[in-house]
């Protein structure tokens, strides 16, 4: 029997495979188990891009932090962060404008491409000869990394497919909007005391908005009509709808990419909430696109990592000041809001009571999804 399957059970996996309707949610264990969270981390996020910072965490050349560092090319480069010499960690907190990064314990000095570039008294020399080692084989290691949409994603395995493949569906959505042209605009992080999985699942469903944010608007019409389309695309799950609505902060809209119509009127806008499989999430509402990492820390500890993006004028100009405290303050109250109940979940889920969960075929198609793929990727990987 897998590993998987004896944590899970047999029977849940294949009642989380069944259709939507019939369907029973990951059981209690998923979230509460160490050796579930274990194992997580070795199948799922040691095999697949995960986003690990932003790129306005290392804006210039020479910034640098424990998990990323940035060239003098501008190019954002990751490696492991643990010296050649005797496995120390070289940083523990972000540095800005660095030359090179320096192992704290005997000095070995990496370039920012990754090369080593000096091992002082190696030799009993201050300036160590240069064929007293070969430094060509002792750079860091280099962890496989690009960017999308301000996000550093990093794949540990150097084996999932291309980045821009993996980001292609979320991409071809955005098309139509210079999301590119957006700025920083705030930066928020915090954590949950929830799995990472209840954290993400808690964004993906509608069902707990009319009961848990009275400020969001109603996702169902007056005949009872879902007025939001289902994403579940591979790695690429959430959900979209048109229209205006609160999400959108006090800023100009985001440009259209061919501009506006003849008439100056603007085309119809669709605003999306997506996750990237596993723990990327990506929204573009109207005038604000906002990333999230979120990053698990144990198996009922969570971290997250927001950024807010507007237009420049919106993101750096005195008129919008106030525009961006409300935009900040909203998305501080929702969040709250949901930390509440996600803990709610996390805290049931230890009571022996906890199990045979089911899922709303009208509301949590996404969260059914974002289950099976796991439980998928991670059964794949065991057989490989």
């Amino acid at each position: 029997m897998s590993r998987v399957a004896e944590l899970l059970g047999r029977d849940a996996i294949a009642a989380l495979q069944r259709p939507l309707e019939t369907a029973r949610a990951l059981p209690p264990a998923a979230y509460t188990d160490a050796d579930f969270f274990a194992l997580e981390r070795k199948l799922v996020f040691h095999r697949n891009w995960i986003g690990v910072a932003f790129g306005h965490d290392i804006p210039a050349p020479g910034d640098a932090m424990p998990v990323d560092a940035a060239g003098r090319d501008g190019a954002v480069r990751a490696f492991h962060n643990v010296c050649r010499h005797r496995g120390a960690a070289i940083i523990d907190a972000p540095v800005r404008g660095q030359p090179s990064l320096r192992c704290p314990y005997h000095g070995w000095a990496y370039g920012l491409d990754g090369r080593l570039r000096a091992t002082p008294l190696w030799d009993g020399q201050r300036v160590a000869a240069a064929d007293a080692l070969d430094r060509g084989s002792l750079g860091l290691a280099p962890v496989r990394s690009g960017i999308f949409a301000d996000v550093v994603f990093v794949d540990l395995s150097g084996a999932a497919p291309p980045l821009a493949e993996f980001v292609r569906p979320l991409a071809a959505r955005w098309a139509p909007y210079r999301t590119e042209d957006t700025r920083l605009a705030h930066h928020a992080a915090g954590e949950i005391a929830a799995n990472w999985k209840l954290a993400i699942e808690g964004a993906l469903e509608n069902y707990h908005e009319a009961f848990v944010h009275p400020s969001l608007p109603a996702r169902i019409d007056a005949a009872g009509n879902k007025t939001f389309t289902d994403t579940a695309e591979d790695a690429l799950f959430g959900f979209c709808w048109a229209g205006e609505t609160a999400l959108r902060s006090q800023a100009p809209l985001v440009p259209l990419r061919d501009g506006p119509l003849r008439d100056g009127a603007e085309a119809a806008r669709t605003d999306y909430l997506s996750f990237l499989f596993p723990n990327t999430q990506l929204n573009l509402y109207g005038s604000v696109v906002i990333a999230v990492i979120w990053t698990p820390l144990a198996p009922d500890r969570t971290s997250l990592r927001s950024s807010f993006y507007l237009v420049p004028e919106a993101a750096e100009g005195a008129r919008f000041v106030e525009a961006r405290a409300a935009m900040a303050e909203y998305w501080r109250n929702l969040r709250e809001e949901d930390r509440r109940v996600i803990e709610a979940m996390q805290r049931g889920r230890n009571s022996p009571a906890a199990g045979d969960f089911r899922l709303s075929p009208f509301w949590e198609h996404s969260v059914h999804h974002f289950q099976n793929k796991l439980v998928a990727a991670m059964l794949d990987a065991e057989t490989v």
